[in-house]
């Protein structure tokens, strides 16, 4: 009778393990989206995180973003527009990332998922359900970024 419980306890640890694999998970598949069409971020102007300037982008989040785009291998294309729109688009998942100084409590928490912060502050917004991408933003924020 006590190998029935060892065999159960076994049997559900290799069905848990081999569904983990996949994970985290993507529910659109932006990472992947956003290797094969490039890392679309919308962006705020809000300097000093966001400046643009005849449609270049500078400032603290943008050169974050870019670097980590560079270490992903991804292309990124930048939209501006106001927040939100682009908060509309990203929960419609036609952006992969909006920028533009937002905090960690920000007003847009609902319609979309903050990264962890950078700065002790401020966070990007990710769409909900997006873990892999986020997963890939918020390592490379604390093995590259945080101070």
């Amino acid at each position: 009778m006590k190998k029935e419980p060892v065999k159960f306890m076994a049997l559900l640890f290799m069905v848990l393990w081999a569904s983990s694999c996949n994970l985290p998970k993507d529910q659109k598949e932006s990472l992947q989206e956003a290797k094969e069409k490039g890392l679309l971020v919308g962006v705020v102007e809000n300097p000093p995180y966001v400046r643009t300037n005849n449609e270049k982008f500078e400032g603290k989040e943008v050169e974050i973003l870019k670097n980590f785009a560079a270490v992903q291998g991804l292309d990124v294309k930048f939209v501006e527009d106001n927040e939100s729109e682009l908060l509309e688009k990203l929960e419609k998942y036609e952006l992969h990332v909006v920028i533009g100084g937002f905090e960690k409590k920000t007003i847009w928490k609902r319609k979309s998922t903050p990264t962890v912060s950078y700065d002790g502050k401020h966070v990007f917004l990710v769409p909900n359900g997006e873990n892999r991408l986020l997963k890939k933003i918020e390592t490379y924020i604390f093995k590259e970024v945080k101070e």
